[in-house]
C-alpha cells in the first residue's frame, strides 16, 4: 500500500483574523483592539513555529456489511449512517493524517499556565484552524490524484464526527507505517501532536462534494458549529 507524503507550503495555510474572530463567537467588528491585536499575534507566532506535515493512503472500497459501515479489504469501519451516505458511490478512499506539529499547542499550554487565558485560548483556536487548513491542501492533493483517474472526491470525515467513534483511528492508524507524520496514537485513541486530524475521503466517478451541514451532525458542542451559527 504506498503512502503519499505532499509537500505542504507553508505560504497555503490560510488563516485570517475573522477566522478566528468568528471562532471567538464574536461578529466582524465588534472584537475591541487588544483582541484584535492578539489574534494578529497569534496567527503569526503559529504559522511560525508550526511544523505541517501530511499523509494519505488510497484503498478500495469494499461492501460494507451495513449502512453504518465503511469498509475495505479486511476492516470495516463503523463509521455511522450520515458518513456512510456521504461517501455513497466512492470506489476508492483516501485516509490521511495531518497535524501541525506540537509546537503551538505547547504554546497555548505555556500561555493558560501562565495565566495570560485569553491569548492562551486564541493560540489553541489558531492552532485548531491552522491543521484545518493543512487538511485542506492534503485534500487539494487527494482531489488532484483522483482527477488524474477521471474521479471526484467527497469532502472529509473524521473519526470522532457525526457519530464515528474516534476509538476507530485505532484501525485507521494500522494503514500507515509507525509514527507517519509524527503523530502517535494512544490507547485511549488520542492523537499527539493533540493538534492533527486523521479521517477519510471518497473518490469516484459518481461521488458528490457536499459543505458540512450542522444540521445533519449530532455534535451540538463543536465550536466550528458555534462559529457557523454566528454567520
Amino acid at each position: 500500500m504506498q503512502v503519499f507524503f505532499p509537500d505542504i507550503e507553508r505560504f497555503q495555510i490560510g488563516v485570517t483574523p475573522d477566522d478566528i474572530i468568528r471562532l471567538l463567537g464574536c461578529q466582524e467588528g465588534s472584537v475591541d483592539t487588544h483582541a484584535s491585536a492578539l489574534v494578529d499575534e497569534y496567527i503569526e507566532e503559529c504559522t511560525r513555529i508550526m511544523t505541517p506535515l501530511g499523509a494519505f493512503v488510497l484503498v478500495d472500497s469494499a461492501e460494507p456489511e451495513s449502512l453504518e459501515e465503511i469498509a475495505i479489504g479486511g476492516i470495516h469501519f463503523r463509521a455511522g449512517k450520515i458518513i456512510h451516505k456521504m461517501l455513497k458511490n466512492s470506489e476508492t478512499y483516501a485516509f490521511f493524517l495531518v497535524t501541525v506539529g506540537p509546537e503551538p499547542e505547547k504554546l497555548a499550554r505555556d500561555l493558560l499556565s501562565n495565566g495570560e487565558y485569553l491569548e492562551g485560548y486564541i493560540t489553541d483556536l489558531v492552532a485548531s484552524a491552522l491543521v484545518d487548513s493543512v487538511a485542506d491542501q492534503v485534500h487539494e492533493e487527494i482531489r488532484k490524484v483522483a482527477a488524474s483517474k477521471d474521479m471526484k472526491v467527497t469532502n472529509r470525515y473524521s473519526p470522532g464526527y457525526c457519530s464515528w467513534d474516534v476509538a476507530e483511528q485505532q484501525k485507521l492508524f494500522k494503514l500507515f507505517p509507525e509514527n507517519s507524520c509524527r503523530i502517535s496514537l494512544s490507547e485511549s485513541s488520542l492523537m499527539s501532536p493533540v493538534k492533527s486530524i486523521s479521517g477519510i475521503v471518497g473518490m469516484g466517478p459518481d461521488v458528490k462534494f457536499n459543505e458540512y451541514t450542522c444540521e445533519i451532525c449530532p455534535m451540538k458542542t463543536c465550536h466550528f458549529r458555534k462559529a457557523k451559527n454566528q454567520l
